[in-house]
Protein backbone atom coordinates (compact mmCIF):
# COMPACT_ATOMS: atom_id res chain seq x y z
CA UNK A 1 0.00 0.00 0.00
CA UNK A 2 0.87 3.41 -0.72
CA UNK A 3 0.82 6.36 1.84
CA UNK A 4 -2.84 7.43 0.37
CA UNK A 5 -3.80 3.54 1.00
CA UNK A 6 -4.25 2.72 -2.71
CA UNK A 7 -2.22 -0.86 -3.94
CA UNK A 8 1.17 0.03 -5.09
CA UNK A 9 0.78 -1.41 -8.63
CA UNK A 10 5.02 -0.87 -9.54
CA UNK A 11 5.40 -3.16 -6.51
CA UNK A 12 3.32 -5.74 -7.74
CA UNK A 13 4.32 -5.91 -10.89
CA UNK A 14 8.22 -6.02 -9.48
CA UNK A 15 6.77 -8.25 -7.13
CA UNK A 16 5.34 -10.74 -9.85
CA UNK A 17 8.44 -10.53 -12.70
CA UNK A 18 10.47 -11.35 -9.59
CA UNK A 19 8.88 -14.23 -8.79
CA UNK A 20 8.14 -15.88 -12.03
CA UNK A 21 11.20 -14.97 -13.83
CA UNK A 22 14.01 -14.93 -11.16
CA UNK A 23 12.50 -16.80 -8.17
CA UNK A 24 12.93 -20.74 -8.12
CA UNK A 25 11.50 -23.21 -10.57
CA UNK A 26 11.50 -26.56 -12.56
CA UNK A 27 13.28 -24.12 -15.39
CA UNK A 28 15.92 -22.72 -15.23
CA UNK A 29 15.93 -19.08 -14.74
CA UNK A 30 17.88 -17.71 -17.77
CA UNK A 31 15.11 -20.54 -19.94
CA UNK A 32 12.36 -17.94 -18.16
CA UNK A 33 13.32 -15.16 -19.08
CA UNK A 34 14.59 -15.79 -22.59
CA UNK A 35 10.90 -17.10 -22.79
CA UNK A 36 9.60 -13.48 -20.89
CA UNK A 37 11.43 -11.73 -23.85
CA UNK A 38 10.97 -14.16 -26.78
CA UNK A 39 6.99 -13.50 -26.09
CA UNK A 40 7.37 -9.96 -27.36
CA UNK A 41 9.71 -10.19 -30.13
CA UNK A 42 13.30 -10.95 -28.70
CA UNK A 43 15.27 -14.42 -29.58
CA UNK A 44 14.70 -17.93 -27.88
CA UNK A 45 16.27 -21.39 -28.43
CA UNK A 46 13.38 -23.24 -30.31
CA UNK A 47 11.36 -25.07 -29.19
CA UNK A 48 10.47 -22.60 -26.15
CA UNK A 49 10.94 -19.65 -28.34
CA UNK A 50 8.08 -20.52 -30.45
CA UNK A 51 5.53 -21.34 -28.25
CA UNK A 52 6.71 -18.42 -26.36
CA UNK A 53 6.37 -15.85 -29.35
CA UNK A 54 2.95 -17.78 -30.44
CA UNK A 55 1.83 -16.68 -26.80
CA UNK A 56 2.67 -12.96 -26.42
CA UNK A 57 1.06 -12.49 -30.13
CA UNK A 58 -2.05 -14.69 -29.75
CA UNK A 59 -2.18 -16.84 -26.81
CA UNK A 60 -5.37 -18.03 -27.62
CA UNK A 61 -4.07 -19.46 -31.33
CA UNK A 62 -1.41 -21.76 -29.60
CA UNK A 63 -1.52 -25.30 -31.07
CA UNK A 64 -1.83 -28.28 -28.93
CA UNK A 65 1.48 -29.59 -30.67
CA UNK A 66 3.78 -26.41 -29.81
CA UNK A 67 2.76 -27.29 -26.14
CA UNK A 68 3.65 -30.91 -26.90
CA UNK A 69 7.25 -29.86 -28.00
CA UNK A 70 8.04 -28.52 -25.33
CA UNK A 71 6.35 -31.00 -22.99
CA UNK A 72 8.75 -33.87 -24.73
CA UNK A 73 11.96 -31.78 -23.65
CA UNK A 74 10.68 -30.52 -19.95
CA UNK A 75 7.78 -32.44 -18.87
CA UNK A 76 5.11 -30.26 -17.98
CA UNK A 77 5.97 -28.68 -15.00
CA UNK A 78 8.79 -27.36 -16.64
CA UNK A 79 6.33 -26.20 -19.82
CA UNK A 80 4.01 -24.60 -17.49
CA UNK A 81 6.83 -22.12 -16.18
CA UNK A 82 7.78 -21.60 -19.75
CA UNK A 83 4.01 -20.87 -20.76
CA UNK A 84 3.61 -18.66 -17.14
CA UNK A 85 7.16 -16.61 -18.09
CA UNK A 86 5.67 -15.64 -21.79
CA UNK A 87 2.23 -14.63 -20.54
CA UNK A 88 3.96 -12.69 -17.83
CA UNK A 89 6.58 -11.02 -19.71
CA UNK A 90 3.91 -10.18 -22.52
CA UNK A 91 1.76 -8.35 -19.95
CA UNK A 92 4.08 -7.29 -17.94
CA UNK A 93 5.95 -5.34 -21.28
CA UNK A 94 2.18 -4.31 -22.70
CA UNK A 95 1.91 -2.19 -19.00
CA UNK A 96 5.16 -1.12 -18.73
CA UNK A 97 4.31 0.27 -22.48
CA UNK A 98 0.96 1.74 -21.25
CA UNK A 99 2.55 3.53 -18.37
CA UNK A 100 5.24 4.88 -20.61
CA UNK A 101 2.17 6.06 -23.06
CA UNK A 102 0.32 7.40 -20.18
CA UNK A 103 3.25 9.31 -18.70
CA UNK A 104 4.06 10.90 -21.85
CA UNK A 105 0.60 12.28 -22.82
CA UNK A 106 0.56 13.56 -19.39
CA UNK A 107 3.53 15.72 -19.65
CA UNK A 108 2.54 16.84 -23.10
CA UNK A 109 -0.50 18.44 -21.17
CA UNK A 110 1.19 20.06 -18.46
Amino acid sequence: MTATGRPDHHAHAEALRTRVLKGPGETAQPLRQAAATAAVGGAAVAPYGALARQIGEAADRTTDRAVADVVKTLGEKGTFEIILAAAVGAGLFRWDRALTVLEEASDATS
